[in-house]
């Protein structure tokens, strides 16, 4: 099992990290229905074709398990000797006919093994039903919070855009009057294009973005989304990295690889019941025509095990139990990585994503703002306007690339863990 949750973390995880940081530009009529997190996960868990096909494997399972209770099915046999033969036996006056019903009995105990493997068979597609669902879950919550980020990224990229050109019309009069050369009228000219390049770009950005969370939705046709949610510093005091990490034990994909061997155990027993022969009991009766008489008969069938003593399947199942939990093992140590790796995203992006919120961007934009004033009022050259303004830019598009960072992390703790912290995190006040 846990090579399959393995397989499928990488394929989602690739859906999600193909997208980037995105960062439309951002129009209210294209920006298409708005869309909660809980509505993207739940259409997500309803429509992703591989949660689809894991919960069919957990009712498959159910059925292989019912069937494995079923005892095997008698056996009815008719018999016609001495007929269409010679002499006496060319017609049908000297036949004997017999009628017989057999049945096989299962020894070693091997309908009780069947069934208590197919249990756990059905339980370890339940637990990895459950560990799909966290995985969906998980880069749903990615993918949504990229949405969330391109479009303030795309506010800011706007904004930037708008800034300079309502600059150009002032670069152009100086230049025109003398105040200023025309490098600087170029200057600005060409700052201005490079920010129309960088809107352009994260429009293709966005559209990847939102086909991305569409993958997820098992949709292929491409439809406008808007993400709608609070994008803010989570205020969640994490318990320490030990603490998390024990909650490992209890996640689904975990719990699926000690149900696995369990039934790699099972199937072990099973294939050591599948060695000792079954003995197949037989009744019934004949009827001789030529003496117009009956009679019972009564047979038992054991197969002799000279040949085949089920060596070679008994020591495979012997092998899928070390695999099964070496890959469980290994499962739990790429989880216990995984959750450290978000642990300390967590810790550093967090405090930088509140430092550029809370004073880098204030006092950039405070900057931006003096500086332009200076520079209308002839205090300052264009060289210096157009940094501020291109600082300004950047803190904001750094802090907004900190933050998706920051609240990526918490959803992977949140949902790797099971703890309940995604719905402390929205609190505070939307940046």
């Amino acid at each position: 099992m846990n090579g399959s949750f393995r397989h499928w973390r990488r394929a989602l995880s690739g859906v999600c990290l193909s997208v980037g940081l995105i960062a439309p530009a951002y129009a209210s009529e294209d920006a298409g229905p708005s869309l909660t997190l809980d509505r993207a996960i739940a259409t997500a868990l309803s429509q992703n074709a591989q949660m689809r096909i894991a919960t069919e494997a957990v009712g498959e399972s159910a059925a292989q398990a019912r069937q494995a209770s079923f005892l095997p099915n008698p056996e009815l046999g008719v018999e016609v000797e001495n007929v269409f033969g010679s002499g006496p036996y060319s017609g049908m006056d000297e036949t004997d006919l017999t009628l017989g019903l057999s049945q096989r009995i299962e020894t070693g105990g091997k309908r009780e093994s069947r069934k208590r493997l197919f249990r756990l068979s059905e339980s370890v597609a339940t637990a990895e039903r459950d560990a799909i669902e966290r995985l969906i879950r998980e880069a749903v919550t990615h993918a949504f919070n990229r949405l969330l980020a391109a479009q303030h990224e795309a506010e800011t990229a706007s904004a930037a855009v708008e800034s300079i050109r309502t600059l150009v019309p002032a670069l152009r009069r100086r230049f025109e009057r003398g105040a200023s050369s025309e490098a600087d009228l170029n200057r600005g000219l060409l700052a201005l294009e490079l920010a129309e390049i960088r809107v352009t770009a994260k429009e293709a950005e966005l559209r990847t973005g939102q086909q991305a969370l569409l993958a997820l939705w098992s949709e292929n046709v491409y439809r406008p989304l808007h993400a709608e949610g609070s994008f803010a510093v989570p205020t969640v005091e994490l318990p320490g990295l030990g603490e998390l990490e024990a909650r490992l034990d209890s996640h689904p994909a975990v719990l699926a690889g000690q149900k696995t061997v369990g039934a790699q155990r099972a199937a072990f027993d099973l294939e050591k019941a599948n060695a000792i022969p079954d003995v197949t009991l037989g009744a019934g009766a004949r009827r001789f025509s030529g003496t117009d008489e009956s009679a019972l008969l009564f047979s038992v069938t054991i197969p002799l095990t000279v040949f085949d003593r089920n060596q070679g399947n008994i020591d495979a199942a012997s092998h899928r139990i070390v695999q099964a939990d070496l890959d469980t093992q290994q499962t739990r140590v790429e989880l216990a990585r995984d959750l450290e790796q978000a642990y300390r995203a967590y810790q550093s992006r967090c405090p930088e994503a509140a430092r550029l919120g809370s004073s880098i961007v204030p006092a950039s934009e405070k900057t931006s703002a003096t500086i332009r004033e200076g520079y209308l009022a002839g205090r300052f050259g264009v060289l210096e306007l157009l940094d501020a303004l291109q600082t300004s830019t950047e803190s904001r598009l750094q802090e907004t690339q900190a933050l998706l960072a920051c609240v990526n992390a918490l959803a992977s703790i949140e949902i790797m863990t099971g703890l309940p912290t995604i719905a402390d995190a929205a609190e505070g006040d939307e940046q």
